[in-house]
C-alpha cells in the first residue's frame, strides 16, 4: 500500500480541531493527575533545600544527604516521566482510536480514566519505541561526529579549491546519515498506532507496513510539522497576543490611578488565557496522535471503517 501525501496531515490537523471537546474531556483528569504527582515530588525536592543557607554550596551538599530531597530528585527526573507515559497512555490510546476509526467514541463521562491492558501494551511500545528512537540517534550522532572530525583533518592538509572536494563529500555523508535515522523513526512510526488500535506489540509489522513509504512519509510528515506549528503559531497571535497587549495597557493605565494593585490585572489575564492555553494544548494533542493513526488507516487499508471525514 502507498500512503497519500497530504491527506493525513491534512486530516490530522482538521481531527485536531473537530474534536477539540473530546479530547479536553478525557484529557483533564489524567493531566491533573500527572501535575500533582510531579508536585508532590517538587515538594520532596525542595522540603529537603535549607533556602535560609547563607553558602549555595553548603546548602546543596546538605540537602543531598537529606532522604527527602534524594527520594524527590530521584521520583522527578526518573521515576515521575514514565509514570506521566504511563497515566497520558490512556489519552493517546483514544485518541488514536478516535482519528482511526469514525465509529470509535470513549465514554461521554465528563472525566475519562482507563488504564488496562491495551494502554499498557501502548505504553510498552511507547517506550520501546522511544529507546529505540534513542539508541539510533546515538548511534547516528558518533558517526556524524566522525564524519565531521574526518572531513576537518583532511581539509587542513589541503589548501584552496582541494577543500570543497573534501568538504562536500563529509557533509553529504552527514546528511546521509541523518536521513538513515529518519528512515528509521519513520519505518517504525505505525508500531503506535497498532499498539493502540490493534491491542498487540509488533514492530515487525509496522517495519513491513511502511516498506517503500519512506519518501512518502518523510514529505508527509514535513508538511504536517509545518502546518501544525503554522496553526499553532496563527492562533498564538491571534488569541494570546491581542489579549496580552490590552491587559498590559490597562494595567499600565491603572498604574497612574490605583497604584500597584492596577497590576492584579495580570492575575486576571492568566486566569482569562488558562482555557486558551488548556485548548491550544488539546488541540495540539489531538493532531499529534490523528497524524500516525491516519498513517496507520492508509496503510493497513481498513477502507470505509477509517474514512473520518
Amino acid at each position: 500500500m502507498k500512503t497519500p501525501i497530504m491527506r493525513p496531515p491534512l486530516e490530522a490537523v482538521l481531527f485536531g480541531f473537530e474534536r477539540i471537546g473530546m479530547v479536553i474531556r478525557i484529557a483533564w483528569l489524567p493531566i491533573l493527575i500527572v501535575l500533582l504527582l510531579y508536585g508532590g515530588s517538587f515538594a520532596l525536592l525542595a522540603g529537603g533545600v535549607d533556602f535560609t543557607a547563607s553558602d549555595p554550596e553548603d546548602a546543596l551538599e546538605t540537602a543531598f544527604e537529606n532522604g527527602g530531597f534524594l527520594a524527590g530528585y530521584i521520583a522527578l527526573w526518573t521515576i515521575m516521566p514514565l509514570v506521566a507515559m504511563l497515566i497520558l497512555s490512556c489519552v493517546y490510546v483514544a485518541v488514536i482510536r478516535a482519528s482511526t476509526f469514525a465509529y470509535f467514541e470513549p465514554p461521554t463521562l465528563p472525566f475519562y480514566f482507563a488504564l488496562g491492558p491495551r494502554e499498557l501494551r501502548f505504553f510498552v511500545t511507547q517506550f520501546l519505541y522511544g529507546i529505540i528512537i534513542a539508541f539510533a540517534a546515538v548511534i547516528m550522532a558518533a558517526l556524524v561526529a566522525g564524519a565531521v572530525g574526518l572531513t576537518a583533518v583532511a581539509s587542513d592538509v589541503v589548501d584552496g579549491q582541494a577543500k570543497a572536494l573534501i568538504i562536500a563529500p563529509g557533509a553529504l555523508l552527514a546528511i546521509w546519515i541523518f536521513l538513515i535515522w529518519l528512515w528509521i523513526v519513520l519505518r517504525l512510526l505505525p508500531v503506535l498506532p497498532i499498539a493502540a488500535v490493534e491491542n498487540r506489540i509488533s514492530f515487525g509489522d509496522a517495519w513491513a507496513m511502511t516498506r517503500g513509504n519512506f519518501w512518502r512519509l518523510l514529505i508527509s510528515g514535513a508538511l504536517f510539522i509545518s502546518i501544525l506549528q503554522g496553526v499553532i503559531f496563527i492562533l498564538f497571535i491571534l488569541f494570546f497576543i491581542p489579549a496580552a497587549i490590552v491587559i498590559g495597557l490597562l494595567a499600565v493605565a491603572g498604574f497612574g490611578v490605583v497604584g500597584p494593585a492596577a497590576f492584579i490585572l495580570f492575575a486576571f489575564l492568566a486566569l482569562l488565557l488558562a482555557p486558551a492555553i488548556i485548548a491550544l494544548a488539546s488541540f495540539s494533542l489531538a493532531a499529534e496522535a490523528a497524524f500516525p493513526a491516519r498513517i496507520y488507516a492508509y496503510l493497513s487499508d481498513c477502507g470505509e471503517d477509517c474514512r473520518i471525514y
